[in-house]
């Protein structure tokens, strides 16, 4: 990432991510470029298991999570987080983030609820457009009342 670059923002100011990534390098990176874009905080794990632990204690908005990692790899956090029984852990907008272009995974990831697959090495302009229009569309201002009363689904 160039010192010039100029990455897209969060439109929101209490933005909280949570970043799983197993290759500490990339997991630096990735909390940089996050805070760059108007991140309030920046939760980091570096297995599947430590990521669900911290999406149970954080509620983040969004996160970002590498499919290929031990012990607790991508697609069982995805599936951890969807059976979590808090809503405000099992509705968490995931991106899995890869190097590995393996359509099986992709159909899993798809079938587990996965909100977007980021492909490495990254383009950051392109990461940064596709976090913030994932937080713009998924962002709850107040999670505090997820849960408390139950609103009946839309109709068409």
């Amino acid at each position: 990432m160039s010192a010039g670059a100029k990455l897209e923002r969060f439109t929101a100011e209490d933005v909280s991510v949570l970043v799983i990534e197993d290759d500490a390098s990339t997991r630096s990176l990735l909390v940089r470029m996050l805070k760059t874009m108007g991140a309030a905080q920046v939760h980091e794990a570096a297995n599947g298991s430590d990521g669900l632990r911290l999406a149970c204690e954080n509620k983040p908005h969004v996160a970002i999570c590498d499919v290929n990692m031990e012990p607790v790899d991508g697609l069982s956090f995805l599936g951890g987080v969807r059976a979590a029984l808090n809503p405000k852990v099992s509705a968490l907008p995931v991106i899995m983030f890869t190097a590995a272009k393996d359509s099986a995974a992709m159909e899993k990831a798809r079938a587990l609820g996965v909100q977007g697959y980021l492909l490495k090495p990254f383009n950051p302009k392109g990461f940064a457009s596709t976090m913030c229009d994932i937080v713009a569309k998924t962002y709850k201002a107040d999670w505090g009342s997820v849960g408390a009363i139950a609103t009946p689904p839309a109709t068409e």
